[in-house]
């Protein structure tokens, strides 16, 4: 009788990071914070879920007003807001985060199906980015990984 094939395997380390959206220098056990701020639930609820599946940390807000408190109570590292939210356009949440000094280097990055660049100069100026509906997650993610990189209040690797 022969012995069954007893190959030299490579134990699995399981405490290796996922990819996605953590980062190496990231804490550990910490994961980006993104605030979502979306009227339509089905666009909300749809990036929060894709998002989720990439480990961030993800809350949602359906107006201007949930968007503040959120932000007041754990400011994100990322705000993906739609251009017209109910009560407060995107242009105003930008300006009210730009008057805080614990807010005004968060990345905010504008969904909208009707940006227009030759009138929208500024505003494109002010924003991180513009997604233009419709979008693919994917192409959300990568936005969203291409600022969590370029954002000044990102975590340097030193921190603990």
């Amino acid at each position: 009788m022969s012995k069954p094939d007893q190959r030299a395997r490579r134990p699995i380390d399981r405490r290796r990071v996922p990819r996605g959206g953590r980062r190496s220098a990231d804490r550990s056990g910490v994961h980006p914070p993104i605030l979502i701020a979306e009227s339509y639930d089905g666009v909300r609820q749809s990036c929060s879920k894709y998002l989720q599946r990439f480990h961030f940390d993800v809350r949602e807000a359906a107006s201007g007003e949930e968007a503040l408190a959120a932000i007041a109570a754990e400011p994100p590292q990322v705000i993906l807001t739609e251009l017209h939210l109910p009560t407060m356009p995107a242009w105003r949440l930008m300006q009210w985060l730009s008057q805080g000094w614990r807010t005004r280097d968060i990345p905010v990055l504008v969904m909208s199906g009707d940006v227009d660049p030759t009138t929208d100069d500024a505003f494109r100026n002010a924003a991180a980015g513009v997604l233009i509906k419709p979008f693919s997650l994917a192409h959300m993610v990568q936005e969203i990984r291409r600022v969590l990189r370029t954002s000044p209040n990102a975590p340097s690797g030193d921190e603990k």
